[in-house]
């Protein structure tokens, strides 16, 4: 959940959709903040586009693609499951640790049942 957020928050950043007004805005802002997430800013146009085939962005007129759309996509999945990985370290690391000394409970209970 936190990833959509974090692609929504992006994605609303970098749209620069700001009111009705039919005049082309520049995408300056939103390249440069494009190109801070390190992202080329080849399929960044320099103004404001229809956003009409969005999915993500806004559909009105906005400074975001399609491409831009996949490429925040993917960073906020590739993100969202590093932040897991790394989050889950210590869980799995826990459980693994107490399965083991589980096993060897049971493998000593056992041998003592079997001498006795």
């Amino acid at each position: 959940m936190a990833w959509i957020y974090a692609l929504f928050h992006s994605l609303m950043v970098l749209s620069c959709s700001c009111g009705s007004d039919l005049k082309a805005r520049s995408c300056s802002e939103v390249r440069q903040a494009y190109s801070t997430k390190g992202f080329s800013l080849v399929n960044v146009p320099h103004q404001e586009i229809s956003g009409e085939h969005l999915r993500l962005c806004p559909q009105e007129h906005t400074c975001c693609t399609s491409e831009m759309e996949d490429k925040l996509s993917q960073q906020g999945k590739l993100e969202f499951e590093n932040l897991i990985e790394e989050s889950s370290h210590f869980v799995r690391t826990t459980f693994v640790s107490r399965h083991k000394k589980f096993d060897v409970g049971v493998s000593l209970k056992s041998s003592e049942t079997q001498n006795v």
